[in-house]
């Protein structure tokens, strides 16, 4: 590059002696054509380096006037957005993996997707790779509803124990409501079904289910805000227990376990909907619009 600019300056000066006007206007435009090329390739490389950085998904499902959102942030590797109106509930949800008892390690470098899932519903699919498989992690958000689904792919040549933990960090009513968060645990029935946290704070309360048909599901919880720390695995199962927070966020998680032979799947479901105001709160709202009404019906007969 350096050659080449010394070359095109001693060009300039050769025709400069013999055409000294037109070579200062060509001079002058390759000047600015340059510098406005290594302006632009400048904010393409700025651009690459912050993508590769932190990349951040956002889709947004509309109903009933409302606009809901969800995101995942690559730089977290793990979903950490759920709104209604840009009223955020959730910090984070990020997955971790086991295989054949090994260590738990967080799934990362997700190739991320985005798309539309009839009229209303749109998804976000992390799709992680592994070396015994691959994990797809799918939100979709349909207007206040949530689902997911989590499908571990065995790649591999043989059957594989395998483990999924799910952290989840809701953080009903903002971050302001930290350390009023409670999480009651509900395990799921001997014959099958949905193992439910049922989670209130910040005036809001949320319920939400996981099942893994054919695997044992398991809830845990953990009031450190740390993702899952030492709580993970069957010995320290958390299954019918309610947990407050001490000043700080109450977070759980979900660990889906079962042996998954060959060319096969691990296939979650989970479901929730959007926080509800708590009964109390519901009451104050309803003593305030009745106070309003009131006022209003007052004001209008005078």
């Amino acid at each position: 590059m350096l050659l080449g600019s010394k070359m095109a300056r001693s060009t300039k000066w050769m025709v400069f002696r013999e055409q000294p006007m037109n070579v200062f206007t060509t001079s002058l435009a390759g000047r600015i054509r340059c510098r406005n090329w290594a302006l632009f390739s400048g904010f393409l490389l700025a651009g690459s380096l912050l993508q590769t950085e932190a990349t951040i998904y956002t889709v947004t499902s509309t109903a009933n006037g409302n606009a809901y959102t969800a995101s995942y942030d690559s730089s977290f590797n793990g979903f950490t957005g759920w709104a209604e109106n840009g009223a955020n509930q959730l910090s984070l949800q990020s997955l971790y993996y086991s295989v054949n008892g090994g260590p738990a390690t967080q799934l990362t470098g997700a190739i991320v997707n985005t798309g539309s899932s009839g009229f209303t519903g749109k998804y976000i699919t992390a799709t992680y790779s592994t070396p015994s498989g691959s994990v797809a992690d799918k939100l979709t958000i349909n207007g206040s509803s949530l689902s997911e689904t989590i499908q571990f792919d065995n790649l591999t040549a043989n059957g594989l124990n395998i483990s999924l933990f799910q952290y989840s960090d809701f953080v009903l009513g903002g971050p302001g409501a930290a350390g009023s968060q409670t999480v009651n645990l509900t395990t799921a029935p001997l014959s099958g079904g949905y193992a439910v946290a049922n989670q209130s704070g910040g005036g809001l309360t949320l319920g939400w289910s996981g099942d893994a048909p054919g695997f044992a599901t398991l809830v845990q919880a953990n009031s450190s805000g740390a993702p899952f720390g030492a709580f993970i695995g069957p010995a320290s199962d958390l299954d019918n227990t309610t947990l407050t927070a001490n000043n700080t966020y109450a977070v759980f998680g979900y660990e889906f376990t079962g042996s998954v032979a060959q060319s096969t799947l691990l296939s979650v479901s989970e479901v929730s909907a959007f926080p509800v105001p708590e009964p109390s709160s519901l009451a104050l709202i309803s003593s305030g619009i009745l106070a309003f009404g009131l006022r209003l019906r007052r004001v209008r007969s005078a």
